[in-house]
């Protein structure tokens, strides 16, 4: 018996083995991320956002989409479209990466849309809101009045 044989079987099981490895592998992650996404500390859910993105934000739009129509944390949702948006470079191959952009661009449009907490206008609308600003941001020098 030829050796040639025996080594095309040897090497495509080893193919076959990395290949299975590498599908066991990411449906771990996924399922590591999965369980991370919906913890119950916000800065675990904002570290799983910043994971996702790092893995992919195409790879896990509907994860990332799913996650985004049901989360309530403000902080998380805002980790969440700023991650969408930063990965802009990646294809829209996908209709659920594209439902993710549309709602990270609501979601970015939004928040600069809210008015700070005290800062409703009195009276007849007038023109100028002066807001308080906290004494450690004056002081740093990252917010001047």
């Amino acid at each position: 018996m030829s050796p040639e044989p025996v080594a095309l079987a040897v090497g495509g099981s080893l193919v076959a083995v990395a290949a299975v490895r590498g599908v066991l592998t990411r449906v771990g992650v996924r399922r590591q991320l999965r369980v991370a996404l919906v913890a119950a500390d916000p800065a675990a859910r904002v570290a799983a956002v910043q994971t996702a993105g790092e893995n992919g934000v195409g790879r896990n739009a509907r994860l990332l989409l799913e996650i985004a129509e049901a989360e309530e944390d403000i902080w998380v949702r805002q980790a969440l479209a700023q991650t969408v948006m930063r990965h802009r470079w990646e294809p829209a191959c996908t209709v659920a990466l594209v439902r993710l952009r549309v709602w990270a661009k609501q979601e970015l449009l939004w928040g600069r849309l809210e008015m700070p907490a005290g800062s409703a206008l009195e009276g007849g609308g007038s023109a100028s809101v002066r807001t308080t600003t906290s004494p450690s941001l004056t002081s740093t020098g990252w917010w001047e009045e």
